[in-house]
This record gives structure tokens, sequence and C-alpha cells, in this order.
């Protein structure tokens, strides 16, 4: 649909009632043509109904009854599925804008944690603690915490493998406690 792209518009008010009706039927050419290829793309039902105030004849796509039938169908739909349908700008925004703020918060986590690392290192390399303001205090507690919780979770898993070896060498024991021993231990 590379024909969607952007282009100026003529002003018709100053034109006469015959060039207007031209235009009009040129673009709602065009505009049946786009409907019809986003239905298809999309796999979704479009139908298109354009009127000019005062006048009988009426425009419908892909014909009266389809156009009618499928805004029917729509409106048919309970007021919820209706609200779920509508995506409004604001509702797009919001979620760019919450998606955003999610990312900024985890770059500014790992930043904290970064400078808080930065800074137990140099408390390694002999900085005094009591050059710390509060916030670097509490930083590097919540970076002790996050440590000794990753160590307890290692010390879990090496008692676990340990228990496992343990219990396979102990099996493995009691398998051969039956067989005759030549001098291998």
């Amino acid at each position: 649909m590379n024909h969607l792209a952007k282009k100026r518009c003529r002003n018709t008010r100053n034109l006469d009632e015959s060039a207007r009706k031209v235009i009009l039927e040129k673009r709602l050419a065009s505009l049946c043509k786009q409907a019809e290829e986003l239905s298809i793309l999309c796999d979704i039902k479009v139908g298109m109904v354009a009127f000019t105030p005062g006048e009988t004849k009426d425009f419908a796509w892909p014909c009266l009854t389809q156009a009618n039938a499928t805004i029917n169908e729509y409106l048919a739909c309970d007021e919820a599925k209706q609200q779920i349908k509508l995506f409004t700008q604001e509702t797009y925004l919001q979620r760019k804008v919450d998606a955003r703020e999610k990312y900024i918060g985890k770059i500014e986590q790992t930043a904290e944690e970064k400078e808080m690392e930065n800074l137990f290192n140099q408390l390694a390399w002999g900085k005094s603690i009591q050059e710390l303001d509060a916030r670097e205090t509490k930083g590097l507690l919540k970076l002790f915490e996050a440590k000794q919780t990753k160590l307890n979770e290692r010390k879990t898993k090496l008692n676990e493998h340990i228990d496992e070896n343990v219990l396979n060498q102990t099996g493995a024991n009691d398998s051969n406690a039956g067989e005759e021993n030549h001098g291998n231990p």
C-alpha cells in the first residue's frame, strides 16, 4: 500500500460543483481500493457509507446491503466489546509512555547497581566508609543483601549437589556389598 503516502490536500471549496463531484468520485474510488486492500490484508470486515447532506444519492461500498450489514453487526455487539475494539490515541500513547517508563526504570536500576559495584570496589581498595553519604550507604546495603542472597542460593545448590554425589556413592557401595573385593578399594 505504498500509494498511501501523504499528499497535499487541495482546497475544493472555490471550485465549481462539477469539478468537486469529479474529485469526490476519484477520491471515493481510491478509498474503496484502499478499503478492499485493508479487508484482504487484515482479514477484517469493512463497510463504507458516504453521503452528501441534502442529496438523495448516497455511496456505499462494497454495496449498500453489505455496508449496512457490517455496520449493524458492529452495532449489535455489546458495548464492552465495542470499547475493546476502539483503540484511542490516548490509550496508544499511554501504553507507549508506560513501556518507556518501565525501560527507563530498568536502566536506572542497572546504573545504580553498577554505581554500587564501583563503590564496593573502592571500599575494597581502601576508601573509608565514613566518606559515604546516606544514599550510598543504603545502596551498599542493598548490594550486600543481593550478594548474600546469591551466595545463599549457591550454597544451597552446592549442598544439594554434594548430597546427590554422596547418595550416588553410597548407592554404588551398597550394590557392591555382596561382591568379592579383589584388592580394589
